[in-house]
């Protein structure tokens, strides 16, 4: 593989204080020949342009955190192939390759060329807003820094688009709408009251079936151990190129996981279950970008353009990753 010399370190700052961990992974670094530098903020591209570092010029992105580190740094870099690999600062870590007394040896593989890169397969989900919608939340990152918080507040009022990169464009009809990427899921749950929603799903435009539930996982392989897991979904190995789509406590004892191609379009819509109950949900992204939507909105997931590189040092099998940090 490419030997890699030009590393961006990105660190959880709640498991790194001080970056004390960045720190020093940049000294030995630098000692060893090669060039680092430490990201400052949440947000790569926006500290890309506040430090002036070049991540075009970047040739591994080392993540310091665990599994939630990991997938943030793959949200905000856009849509750039940046190789990451992880360096476990937490606890299960399905995602994170390396463990802190391994951080030597990681960086002489890295910059030997002696690793392999595991293609990660990601989802690209639209939300399409119809009605009155409170629109996007506060919780959204500022990936979407070219756009104002006051401008996203007015969103649902105007017809725009916004991109994964924070670009507004015409959409031309009534309906507002939003894409993002996710690496593990998009998920689709009930909002405010403690009531089941019902949500049509249909599948490259076909009816498939209505689940009236507190909502609907729609996941990778990646992100099969995550929440879909705790939903009651398969586990299925993150090589594997297909979609999972789970419901979240549903009232019914047939409606279970179901297995899709990867090539299938899955569309998840909110409908009317009484006239006497408001009928609100919330569309996440991996937990990271959250939209309030209303009845009759929708959110349309297909597999995404972008993948994620992982760099993987170890030989060991994702089952037996699993077997070891599920065993009690």
């Amino acid at each position: 593989m490419k030997k890699l010399n030009n590393f961006l370190l990105y660190s959880n700052i709640y498991k790194d204080e001080a970056l004390c961990v960045a720190n020093e992974v940049k000294s030995r670094i630098t000692i060893k020949g090669g060039e680092a530098c430490i990201c400052s903020k949440d947000d790569i591209l926006a500290a890309s342009k506040e430090d002036g570092f070049d991540l075009d010029k970047v040739d591994c992105i080392i993540v310091l955190g665990g599994d939630g580190t990991l997938i943030r740094a793959c949200h905000t870099i856009g849509e750039r192939f940046i190789p990451m690999i992880g360096v476990n600062l937490g606890t299960v870590g399905f995602l994170t390759e390396v463990d802190l007394p391994k951080i030597d040896e990681m960086i002489t593989r890295l910059m030997n060329g002696d690793y392999s890169i595991e293609k990660r397969m990601m989802l690209e989900g639209m939300v399409q807003l119809k009605k009155v919608n409170r629109g996007l939340k506060n919780k959204v990152h500022d990936d979407v820094d070219n756009v104002d918080r006051e401008t996203f507040n007015d969103l649902a009022d105007v017809d725009k688009e916004v991109t994964c990169d924070g670009e507004l464009e015409a959409l031309g009809d009534s309906a507002s709408s939003f894409r993002f990427n996710s690496l593990n899921d998009v998920v689709l749950a009930r909002s405010g009251a403690l009531r089941l929603i019902a949500i049509k799903i249909y599948v490259n435009d076909k009816f498939f079936d209505t689940y009236e539930a507190d909502g609907v996982i729609v996941s990778t392989p990646t992100g099969s151990t995550g929440y879909n897991m705790s939903a009651g979904g398969p586990i299925v190995s993150p090589k594997a190129s297909l979609i999972l789509v789970t419901p979240i406590c549903p009232h019914s004892l047939s409606k279970k996981s179901v297995v899709f191609s990867a090539e299938d379009e899955i569309k998840l819509e909110l409908i009317e279950k009484r006239k006497t109950q408001i009928n609100e949900a919330l569309v996440s992204f991996d937990g990271f970008m959250d939209y309030e939507i209303g009845v009759n909105s929708s959110v349309t997931v297909r597999r995404s353009e972008q993948e994620l590189d992982l760099i993987k040092l170890d030989e060991e099998s994702f089952y037996e990753v699993l077997s070891r940090k599920f065993t009690v």
